[in-house]
């Protein structure tokens, strides 16, 4: 096993940078050392660091065995000997953080996300904040949402509660109905007619997957496997980049008494801001409207100084904005100094822009 001891400066985010290639692995790292707050390592700690996982096949298989070991689980197809990986056993069920990463799947696949009317600004501020999030065939099956999926880790919801993960398979439906009945239709898994572009519930065998009871059934290691490879196959994973992106339809276009009527876009609509932006939505979305109002007035601009301001007036918010989030409610964003940093990386490199108004949404098309 190989291991890694703290030093003055460190993070988990930059530990998993410098000693697996991706910030976005420090979430492997505080599960094999079960730290809860990641923010509070130690200098002289020494941290764990996981094995690489087997790489998955693409496709979902019906001759599929499982085989459960302590403390990882395997699998294997019927006509051939070779285990392959499928996750750790870990609490309720299991926990898989996935080997196919959002940034090598985009360099790879540029016209499956052009035939699903992504523009590039959008990929951008994807990129500059998905290395603070899972891979996109990540699988957690342990907690009490039963199972969250992919990059984002859309999970189904804890008790009766909606999930997001149900609109996720209903996007998959609507852009390629073959891929959804390859890993979801054949096993008889649906969406349920009210669910929306966001929220919603499953069906499973004609019955609405609703309850805790019903939910169950989406922790086992079957169920596991084939979220597992769906999120290697390029369809599903192009849905998920898509999905993610209309995560900006959530907060940044829409107007709001808590920024002076405005919207988000209206006042500050650099790349770098909108990839700051959402990156706070995925970890704390209430924090988001709040903290940029805080910024504002912290600034000393006005909502209309702002609003028809240049890049000058922008980048002054923007770094209020990032003190602010570090330290704002009860429980402020998880790393997030850390996650700034993932994100200035990106704007340091010229993989995205400062310069208000460089963020193009083609929302419109979709």
């Amino acid at each position: 096993m190989k291991t890694y001891t703290v030093k003055s400066g460190d993070s988990l985010g930059s530990i998993a940078f410098k000693q697996l290639g991706a910030t976005a692995k420090w979430r492997e790292i505080a599960e094999l050392n079960n730290i809860v707050n990641p923010s509070k390592i130690q200098v002289g700690q020494v941290l764990q660091l996981p094995i690489e996982s087997e790489p998955t096949p693409s496709t979902e298989r019906a001759d599929v065995v499982i085989i459960e070991e302590d403390p990882r689980i395997y699998y294997q197809y019927q006509t051939d000997t070779t285990r392959k990986y499928l996750g750790k056993k870990f609490r309720k069920g299991i926990f898989r953080p996935g080997s196919q990463i959002t940034e090598t799947f985009i360099q790879q696949n540029p016209n499956l996300l052009a035939d699903l009317k992504i523009s590039k600004s959008e990929v951008n501020a994807l990129l500059a904040t998905s290395e603070n999030e899972g891979n996109l065939d990540a699988v957690n099956t342990w907690d009490n949402s039963f199972m969250s999926f992919g990059m984002f880790q859309w999970t189904l919801g804890a008790g009766t509660g909606e999930g997001e993960l149900p609109a996720l398979i209903k996007l998959v439906k609507e852009k390629y109905p073959d891929a959804f009945q390859q890993f979801c239709g054949q096993f008889g898994v649906d969406v349920s007619a009210d669910t929306n572009a966001t929220y919603g519930y499953l069906i499973h065998n004609n019955n609405k997957v609703d309850t805790a009871a019903e939910k169950q059934f989406f922790r086992s290691n079957i169920v596991a496997y084939r979220f597992v490879a769906a999120g290697m196959d390029q369809r599903v994973c192009a849905v998920q980049i898509l999905h993610a992106i209309n995560r900006f339809n959530l907060f940044y276009f829409n107007k709001t008494d808590k920024l002076g009527g405005n919207s988000l876009f209206d006042l500050l609509s650099s790349e770098y801001a909108a990839a700051l932006f959402l990156d706070n939505h995925v970890n704390r979305p209430g924090y988001l409207w709040p903290c940029v109002s805080k910024a504002i007035s912290n600034s000393g601009i006005s909502y209309e100084q702002l609003k028809n301001g240049g890049d000058r007036e922008e980048m002054k918010v923007i770094n209020q904005y990032l003190n602010v989030r570090e330290t704002y409610g009860n429980s402020p964003m998880t790393d997030a100094r850390n996650r700034a940093a993932v994100t200035k990386r990106y704007l340091d490199a010229g993989k995205i822009s400062a310069s208000k108004g460089s963020f193009k949404s083609n929302r419109a098309l979709r």
